[in-house]
């Protein structure tokens, strides 16, 4: 039972994590370009992707997650399309509000799984 406490409190960790680090970032990016004029929505979606791999690095030599062999012409299909979505997502957060942000960041999941299966001939069940 001990066990399986601690993995709940895991995930459990993970999503709070992830959920406050997406929403820091979104404000973050709002008072970069909005308040502060910074104009240069790309940028800061380098930037984001840089300190993603070098935390996600760290965490592989801390051995923190297991990693998994994965075919290298699919992760760089992810990679091509997470760039492309998150530069678009930076880009429009200049003109529009966080929520309209937050929501177009939902809508490109059902998107994603989309994409997968005509591509990637996935099927989900």
């Amino acid at each position: 039972m001990g066990e399986m406490s601690s993995f709940l409190l895991g995930v459990i960790g993970a999503l709070f994590l992830s959920v406050t680090s997406s929403v820091s970032i979104v404000i973050w990016n709002k008072a970069l370009m909005s308040n502060l004029g910074f104009p240069f929505a790309t940028t800061l979606t380098s930037w984001h992707l840089m300190v993603t791999f070098c935390t996600l690095h760290a965490a592989q030599r801390f051995n923190l997650f297991e990693s998994k062999p994965i075919d290298m012409k699919t992760v760089v299909l992810f990679a091509i399309l997470n760039s492309v979505s998150i530069g678009l997502l930076n880009l429009s957060l200049g003109f529009n509000s966080i929520g309209f942000y937050q929501m177009a960041k939902l809508a490109i999941i059902p998107f994603t799984v989309l994409l997968e299966t005509i591509f990637l001939k996935k099927q989900f069940r």
